[in-house]
């Protein structure tokens, strides 16, 4: 099979005299069946694993910030170091392609937050 995946994002600026407009859209393969995996989580304050089960290779993902007040942010551990790729404002989320064996952790601002992870298979 092909194009198991349809992904548009749009981008729209207009801030004064900037301005800027985006639309992309496309589609890509799965090579094996899996996911969507977690699902919901609650992160806290101090960095944990955003694990899904039964995947062998991540692939396309989409986070999504359940909380309405606080931020969450999604990146790695080095040597017990995390290290933010991604934030996501109250109710932000985002889509994106993972390198297929990262271990992606996340940690919630000042309190815990709702983290919506769906992670497929590559």
């Amino acid at each position: 099979m092909a194009n198991e995946f349809s992904i548009t994002s749009s981008f729209k600026l207009s801030n004064g005299n900037d301005s800027f407009t985006r639309t992309v859209s496309f589609n890509a393969d799965q090579t094996a069946v899996g996911g969507p995996s977690p699902g919901v989580l609650s992160i806290g304050t101090s960095h944990e694993a955003v694990a899904p089960t039964d995947l062998t290779n991540k692939g396309w993902a989409l986070f999504k910030n359940l909380d309405d007040t606080n931020f969450v942010e999604v990146g790695v551990d080095v040597a017990a170091t995390f290290y933010p790729l991604i934030k996501l404002l109250p109710g932000e989320q985002v889509q994106v392609r993972l390198s297929p064996s990262v271990s992606l952790y996340a940690k919630a601002d000042t309190a815990a937050v709702r983290l919506d992870a769906q992670i497929f298979e590559a």
